[in-house]
């Protein structure tokens, strides 16, 4: 987990909320709104969503300070956005009930959460809502995108802990989606993950231009306790956080990039590479105006593919619940929970 004393001035101007219930969760997050420091109130500003990854949920706040995304209400990121601003929203996946991203039981908590806050929000443009998603966060946000891909109108998938299935491609067969992947990483599989999940998006997809794919030979490692690797090149998401670390930067795939990220290269769906790896200036590029459900091909998932679903959100969150419980006991005894 990074805790960056320099950042903690951006985490100061976010605030907290929560989504109504829904069967058994209402969904707690914080926020921070571009109106609420000067941004102009006759315009209307993107949404941005961020799904984090497991044990950054473990108590309310822990979402914005176990990560560098806050920094995104910097002015030098603000200003790239459409209107020169957007709102941000970090949801809290309720892991006191251990409950994770990576579980669709969530799926219709945190869509009313997300229609909730644009309720509460008039100057939200609701046809530029973002979202993205880390390790289990990057289930969730596959879970919400296919179920409501109407309601986005851009995806970021980082070191997904699953592969997307046929039908779940199918449904984003409209949507723009940016995948990222550490080749070497250790927890998120590249080619049991990563791999048939940009096969299967590019299969599908209705326009392969709006598909990018992001791959490193090396990223940053998380650690277990100080100085122990938990997890080696997994962490994508400290990158993104500075918009892929390129401002200023000529981008040079065969160098190391910003110390720790090796060998990056980016594609799109027509396996062209990309020298544009700025994350939000390609967000905002999309609108889901026209983009209509009825379009959308259902979500029928075939036998094979509920088994999958079922092992996923059955043995294998058992077997990182299990993880996690060791981790948080770990990490409390450190002060770091």
């Amino acid at each position: 987990m990074a805790y960056k004393a320099a950042h903690n001035k951006y985490r100061e101007l976010w605030k907290r909320d929560n989504g109504p219930m829904i069967g058994k969760w209402d969904i707690d997050y914080s926020y921070y709104s571009p109106v609420d420091y000067g941004a102009d109130k006759k315009k209307k500003y993107p949404l941005c969503i961020v799904l984090v990854g497991a044990l950054e949920g473990a108590f309310e706040g822990l979402e914005i300070q176990a990560n560098e995304m806050p920094v995104w209400c910097d002015e030098k990121y603000q200003s790239r956005f459409t209107n020169g601003g957007s709102y941000l929203m970090i949801p809290r996946a309720p892991e006191e009930d251990g409950i994770y991203w990576d579980q669709s039981c969530l799926v219709d908590s945190l869509k009313a959460a997300i229609v909730d806050f644009c309720d509460k929000h008039e100057n939200v443009d609701r046809s530029r809502i973002y979202l993205l998603g880390w390790c289990l966060g990057s289930l969730g946000a596959m879970n919400l995108a296919s179920a409501y891909p109407e309601l986005f109108a851009a995806t970021v998938l980082m070191a997904p802990d699953r592969a997307i299935t046929k039908s779940e491609a199918e449904r984003l067969r409209e949507m723009p989606v940016w995948l990222m992947a550490a080749k070497t990483d250790t927890h998120s599989f590249y080619h049991f993950n990563a791999l048939p999940t940009w096969k299967l998006l590019c299969s599908t997809t209705n326009n392969k231009l709006n598909l990018r794919l992001t791959t490193y030979l090396r990223a940053v490692d998380v650690y277990l306790v100080h100085n122990v690797v938990s997890m080696c090149n997994h962490n994508l998401w400290d990158n993104v956080s500075e918009d892929l670390h390129f401002e200023g930067v000529p981008y040079d795939r065969d160098k190391i990039i910003s110390g720790s990220y090796k060998g990056m290269k980016t594609v799109d769906g027509t396996g062209a590479v990309l020298y544009d790896p700025y994350i939000i200036s390609w967000m905002c590029k999309f609108t889901n105006d026209g983009r209509s459900a009825l379009r959308t091909p259902e979500l029928n998932k075939t036998a094979s593919e509920k088994a999958y679903i079922r092992f996923n959100e059955g043995f294998m969150h058992k077997a990182h619940q299990k993880t996690f419980e060791v981790l948080g006991v770990i990490y409390r005894k450190l002060g770091w929970l």
